[in-house]
């Protein structure tokens, strides 16, 4: 049985991460792509008629002699616009909340019932109650940790040029990554407010630190990596698909510009499949970091344990 509270060095906390995908990964990614896959499509149809309406648009030429009226009259010629725009917003800020935090929620009912008997209702139930503190956090993240940390970065971008900088960045990146998101675990899985999780969170990391920041450097290299091929084999076939076009018509300069449905459809499929991929490794990331956070808590998990049974026999 795969155990979270359990001390791990800098292999352990990698080599569990894929361990917990091998006894997990099919349970894990069934509600997750139950839970995305309609929002993903929704995604795909909007952005697939966002871009026929304005590949007409350039098809017509409107975009040669543009002003701020012509501007105005095609915003209000194209009223769906604005609407498709909306629900794409709607849909993007719910999947990033979700995805944000499904990972914890999926770690944390495993913590609490000892086995991933349970269902993708379960989870949503489990989103719904932790929606306002998702929320909240995501705010305190973006108007307090967010300017902070950009300053720390810019920093040391200015400090690479002598030097000093670039291992102080390097141990910085992952060092931050990690405090926020055991602050996370931390306010989502235990009764802490925020700012008493980014200091929970300080402390747990101080407990193994250089183990705990070289696991997710390492994990976060490793998914970059991978993250990166597959986009740039989306962009070469796209590169290859425009070329072969353009070789098999003689005359496609002359051409006018038409939108055709196939290439719309398959602009329109990348998108769907890159977003997919970037919410799963951002999800194989967060599952790391979980890996860690339980393993650091485990001394405070195992001796309140520990005296729970010793009360218990003394009973």
């Amino acid at each position: 049985m795969f155990e979270l509270y359990k001390k791990r060095q800098l292999g352990d906390y990698i080599v569990d991460s894929f361990t917990f995908f091998k006894n997990f990964g099919k349970h894990f990614f069934k509600i997750f792509f139950a839970i995305n896959v309609g929002m993903l499509l929704i995604m795909g149809t909007l952005m697939y008629l966002f871009l026929e309406t304005n590949f007409k648009s350039l098809a017509g030429n409107t975009l040669e002699k543009t002003t701020p009226d012509d501007l105005f009259n095609y915003f209000e010629s194209y009223p769906l616009l604005a609407g498709f725009a909306v629900l794409f917003l709607v849909i993007v800020i719910f999947l990033s909340l979700f995805n944000s935090s499904y990972p914890i929620l999926y770690l944390k009912l495993i913590a609490e019932k000892n086995t991933n008997d349970f269902t993708t209702q379960d989870i949503l139930s489990a989103f719904r109650k932790s929606l306002w503190k998702i929320i909240k956090f995501g705010l305190g993240v973006v108007f307090i940790i967010f300017p902070i940390l950009f300053i720390v970065i810019i920093a040391l971008f200015f400090l690479c040029f002598v030097l000093v900088g670039i291992p102080l960045l390097i141990v910085a990146i992952p060092t931050l990554f990690t405090w926020v998101n055991l602050s996370f675990y931390s306010y989502l899985t235990e009764d802490k407010s925020f700012f008493e999780s980014l200091n929970h969170a300080h402390l747990l990391l101080k407990e193994d630190f250089w183990s705990a920041i070289g696991a997710s450097l390492i994990v976060m290299i490793m998914v970059q990596m991978i993250q990166a091929s597959i986009t740039m084999f989306f962009y070469f076939v796209g590169i290859f698909a425009f070329l072969f076009f353009a070789i098999a018509n003689p005359d496609f300069e002359k051409m006018p510009f038409e939108p055709s449905p196939v290439f719309l459809i398959l602009i329109t499929v990348a998108f769907v499949l890159i977003m997919a991929l970037s919410n799963i490794f951002s999800n194989v990331l967060v599952i790391n970091q979980g890996i860690i956070y339980y393993s650091l808590g485990a001394d405070d998990r195992i001796s309140a344990t520990e005296i729970e049974s010793i009360g218990s026999n003394n009973e």
